[in-house]
């Protein structure tokens, strides 16, 4: 029995090893800062994706800062998909989680609730269904309960406008290959983004462990 045991664990350790991801080819600061996490995670595809959240969202930062948006705005815009870092599914949730504890609750709504709004027109701002979406899901496809629900209450709120916002300067931000920069944002990061002294992960926020997973994705446990 004991030795059955044994065999096991081995086998889980040898799993383990073949199956975490590689280690991230740049080292974190002792202490990480927002701008650090685009810079040196946040620059890479991840999950199959064809394009790295930080392009994508700087340049949908850049579409709002430059349609004279608020700074708020502007601000979610640069951390709407910053979930799709740490998981795929469900990425406005995730997103919204990470950076609620050093944003704006309208932030971090505008965050959650985009990822909902991406899903349903809306013609009185010229919002259209992403084309995208009929080639992903097929041109029958209905979003499920939760987002439908998500997308009604949001749509009564009365930070709508700043989550539709997202959607709008979303669907320009796709450009693959384009020469990025968080650096325009950094004034509005350091107004908006209450960075912790101890660093990204290592304070003692309530998220704190996403933002190591964030830095450290190859660990095994």
């Amino acid at each position: 029995m004991q030795d059955e045991r044994t065999a096991t664990l081995e086998q889980i350790g040898a799993a383990f090893r073949q199956t975490r991801p590689p280690e991230p080819e740049a080292d974190m600061p002792a202490r990480p800062t927002l701008v650090d996490i685009f810079n040196l995670r946040l620059n890479t595809p991840k999950f199959g994706l064809p394009i790295a959240a930080a392009v994508h969202c700087t340049q949908c930062a850049a579409q709002a800062l430059q349609a004279g948006m608020d700074e708020e705005t502007v601000l979610a815009c640069l951390l709407h998909d910053v979930g799709l870092a740490v998981c795929r599914p469900d990425h406005g949730w995730w997103g919204a989680q990470l950076v609620e504890p050093y944003v704006s609750e309208k932030v971090s709504w505008a965050i959650r609730y985009h990822q909902a709004l991406r899903y349903f027109p809306d013609e009185s701002v010229g919002y259209e269904y992403p084309q995208m979406y009929v080639k992903m899901f097929g041109e029958d496809y209905r979003p499920p309960e939760y987002i439908a629900a998500a997308h009604e209450y949001a749509r009564n709120h009365k930070w709508y406008m700043h989550s539709r916002n997202i959607t709008l300067f979303d669907d320009y931000s796709f450009e693959k290959n384009p020469t990025w920069s968080v650096e325009p944002f950094t004034d509005i990061v350091g107004r908006h983004f209450r960075q912790p002294k101890e660093g990204l992960g290592n304070d003692a926020s309530a998220t704190s462990h996403m933002w190591r997973t964030l830095i450290d994705p190859s660990k095994p446990l």
